[in-house]
């Protein structure tokens, strides 16, 4: 079921909700900006996950794919067309910022944070 919010009569500042489950690795192949959804779907480490909040932290996306302690875990994001980068565990990502593909989480050495 797809939920969709019109807006008649002028803008009234509420975003178009156009789907329930948004993949984000089709929208970062293709190039496109992500809607508003209710869920976005993520993957870490190869496996799908779904998150309900566009901007979750490194900590609640560990969390999500079983990773705890998550402080005992280094969480990068892949975005198309760059280099991962190292996201912290209270560090918000925004899941709708164009390119985000996919997660990968690895656990920390001894010597790391």
């Amino acid at each position: 079921m797809t939920e969709r919010t019109d807006m008649k009569g002028g803008d009234s500042g509420v975003e178009e909700v156009l789907n329930d489950i948004v993949d984000l690795e089709e929208y970062a192949k293709l190039g496109k900006h992500p809607p508003l959804a209710k869920g976005y779907r993520i993957r870490v480490n190869g496996e799908p996950f779904v998150v309900h909040d566009p901007k979750p932290t490194g900590r609640a996306i560990l969390t999500l794919a079983g990773l705890t302690p998550a402080e005992t875990y280094a969480l990068r994001v892949k975005l198309a067309g760059e280099k991962p980068r190292k996201v912290g565990l209270d560090e918000n990502i925004d899941l709708r910022h164009p390119g985000v593909e996919k997660f990968k989480a690895l656990p920390r050495d001894q010597t790391e944070g």
